[in-house]
């Protein structure tokens, strides 16, 4: 793959499930199927956004030996990226990756960290990501989405903490799981119904439980 478009016709085997493909890649064959068995999810992809997903999400440790590993992200910052903002950026790089010219050659240099922290610079206007620069070390980098994500936190979730650390001597006693689910419950039937019955409500429930899992 050298141009654009030699990425745009290989998502497009992929997607039509055309086997028996070849990627060239720095002078290298590549069979597409063995190509695939290292992208997690990739067979599976019908559009370029599902597989620009699935390429997104790759282990780091799974290398396909070709420009495909540009389109990876590094697995601590996914961790530390909330899903819904994770999803719109694979959005915005699908969109950009589509309207690319298909004589354009495809950047060496194509850094899929530092594509991210520019959008998250974009999308909340400098703020939510102050201090972050391009090849910063991922430890770093952590602390302070987290720092800023700790900054945005609207004043009633402050109030509720406060009320919380009252109840510290209660929370004691929450040992066995019953109490905890019996506690869960109770949280949540102060929530407001239709965030209940939203897909953002069941996608947090699924991040905090592969958090503490």
């Amino acid at each position: 793959m050298k141009t654009y478009g030699d990425l745009k016709k290989t998502i497009n085997s992929i997607n039509l499930k055309q086997k028996g493909e070849k990627i060239f890649s720095k002078g290298k064959e590549y069979a597409l199927d063995q190509v695939l068995g290292l992208i997690p999810g990739a067979s599976n992809a019908k559009t370029t956004y599902d597989f620009i997903k699935a390429a997104f999400s790759k282990p780091d440790t799974k290398k396909t030996n070709t420009w495909l590993d540009k389109l990876d992200i590094d697995d601590d910052m996914s961790a530390i990226v909330d899903d819904t903002v994770e999803n719109g950026f694979i959005k915005f790089i699908t969109s950009v990756i589509e309207k690319e010219p298909n004589d354009k050659p495809l950047e060496d240099d194509f850094n899929m960290n530092k594509k991210m922290v520019d959008y998250l610079k974009d999308k909340y206007n400098q703020r939510t990501v102050t201090g972050i620069k391009e090849n910063m070390k991922t430890q770093l980098l952590r602390q302070l989405i987290r720092e800023e994500i700790k900054n945005q936190i609207t004043p009633g979730i402050k109030t509720i903490s406060k009320d919380l650390d009252d109840q510290k001597s209660n929370f004691s006693t929450i040992k066995t799981k019953e109490n905890f689910i019996l506690l869960m419950d109770e949280i949540f039937s102060k929530l407001d119904p239709k965030f209940k019955d939203s897909s953002i409500f069941k996608q947090a429930v699924i991040a905090v439980h592969n958090k503490y899992k």
